[in-house]
Order: C-alpha cells, then structure tokens, then sequence
C-alpha cells in the first residue's frame, strides 16, 4: 500500500482539510472516496479501508472542518466555519477533483457514512457525472428530532453574531430519543454500536470529540443539508441508472430503526432507480461497518456492491 497524504484548503477559508490517498499494491480497478460522520474522522474506517485495498480499489478520505486531525491542528472543533456545513460539501468535492484528476480512467464511488451519507446524497445530486455508484451506510432519514428541530429559533439565537457559540440549548433535542427503546444504557452515545467495545473505542479515541457541542451555524447548516439530503427533489436527481447500497441497523435511531434507509430506498425507486439494494441487520445499531459479528458481511456487500458496478 502506498500512502500519499493529500491537504488542501478548506472552502471556509480557515482551515487546512487532512487528506489522504491510500493506493494498493495490485493494479488498481476503481476509486472509492469515504465520507465520514458526524464527531469522528477518516481513520476509524481503517478495517473497511483495507479490504478495499486488498480487492484493487484506491481510497480517498479525509476529515472534515472541525473534525479528526484538521481539528487537532486548527484548535477548533464542531464548527466548520462560517459557510457551515456547505464547505464540507466543497471540501469533498474537492478531494473528489484530486484523486479523479490522478487516476482519471478508474470508475469512481461515494461511500457516506452518517453524516457522510448526507453529504454524499447531496454531492450526488448536484453533480452526478462520472460517479459509477453511491454507498450510503447507517443512512440518517427518518431522524425525528431532525426533522422537528426549529431552526427559526437556531437563527434567532444566531442573530447579528457570527453563529460561532456552542448551541448547547438545542444539543438535547437534536439527539432527544436517541437511547429511548434500549434497556442496557450504560453511556451516552450506546446507539453508536452494540458492541461495548466499539462504543468505548469511539468514546476514548482522542480524535473523536463527539462531545464537543456544536456551533451555533454548524448545526443549523447540518441540519439544512440533512432536510435537503432527504427531500424528495434531490432524491429525484441522482440518476435512474446509478447503482446504490444502502446499510443500516434495525436498532439504530439515526435511520429510525431502519425505516429510514427503506424511506429513501423507496423514494429512490419511486424516482424510477430500479438497481438499489438495501440491507437492514436485525439487532444492530448505527456503525454496523463496525460491529464484530457482522462487519464482514457488511464489507462483503460493499465489494459485492462494487464488483456489480464495475461489471
């Protein structure tokens, strides 16, 4: 494997997005560019990064403003500046530019996870040419205190600032409900996995941070893009004949309970795509990538997924 880290300048004009590109030893047959989720960073899909490596496909992650190292070395976390979560979106974009421009020829995929599944649905969107498929795992839809959430009020808190300040008046109600239907909570954030393990790897891991509250413009730009990343017309305009996977947990409030991934496979269908697969495990919450007992089969449908595009 070769590693070629990739940085480049955020969108939001502050900081500098870490990047990197992770080549395989074997001639390589496709790209597939990994989007994380909210509070984490590009390293924690290690495992899943491998496989691919194994099976000849380049990867490109990075982690976004106010996550991961570009966090570490800004100082700021849960901000991703003043264009919110739409400098994400040109970040991605733009890493999605590098590694196309290097390997021009190779078949291009988005995997999103989370909120990376909202970015990639987006990115997808708007600018469908040359993507050969679309993987969205632990798909956020259906998300209750989302969709509720009053976002006149974030403005209103927003006001004439800058939108900077924590929003920890409205922090609880954006993850209101999520540990509502387990009968084990030990912590917090037990909806990221059943395994106690993962949950305390992603509690400790120093690059993880997500406790830290969102500012006031990321989280109402996070929520936009949620809404537009589900809404109907957007759903609309990724293409009929684009192949995409969709993963989830039955357990999972983030795609609520995994109707959310069917709500959008539907939508997608009723858009008039017929080639979407959608997978929803019984038992297990919201990173089923990570989850022990299946996250095998989990990379066994993502390679099964692109070996099918790719032929």
């Amino acid at each position: 494997m070769a590693l070629e880290e990739s940085d480049f300048p955020s969108h939001n004009g502050r900081d500098r997005i870490h990047a990197w590109i992770y080549t395989p030893v074997v001639p390589p047959r496709g790209i597939v560019q990994v989007i994380h989720g909210l509070g984490e960073h590009s390293r924690r899909y290690l495992r899943l990064i491998t496989r691919l490596l194994d099976e000849g496909f380049i990867v490109a992650a990075d982690d976004h403003a106010g996550h991961g190292k570009t966090a570490m070395e800004s100082g700021v976390w849960a901000d991703t500046g003043p264009e919110g979560a739409e400098a994400v979106v040109a970040d991605e974009a733009a890493l999605r530019r590098t590694v196309t421009a290097q390997y021009p020829d190779l078949p291009y995929f988005v995997f999103g996870h989370s909120w990376g599944s909202i970015i990639a649905r987006v990115l997808t969107a708007r600018d469908p040419e040359g993507i050969s498929g679309l993987l969205l795992g632990g798909i956020a839809a259906q998300v209750r205190s989302m969709d509720t959430l009053d976002l006149a009020a974030v403005e209103a808190a927003i006001a004439d600032s800058d939108g900077s300040r924590p929003a920890e008046e409205f922090l609880p109600a954006l993850f209101d409900g999520f540990l509502a239907r387990y009968e084990d909570v030990q912590g917090p954030t037990d909806w990221v996995a059943l395994d106690r393990d993962v949950v305390r790897d992603h509690a400790q891991d120093p690059l993880n941070r997500f406790g830290e509250p969102l500012s006031l413009r990321f989280l109402h730009d996070f929520v936009s893009l949620y809404r537009e990343s589900n809404d109907p017309q957007t759903l609309s305009r990724i293409p009929t004949d684009l192949p995409v996977l969709i993963l989830a947990g039955d357990q999972d409030p983030v795609t609520n309970y995994g109707e959310g991934a069917y709500h959008v496979a539907n939508a997608l269908a009723e858009s008039g795509n017929r080639k979407v697969r959608t997978r929803v495990y019984s038992g297990y919450r919201h990173e089923v990538h990570n989850e022990p007992p299946i996250r095998d089969d989990v990379a066994g449908e993502i390679l099964s997924f692109l070996e099918s595009a790719l032929g």
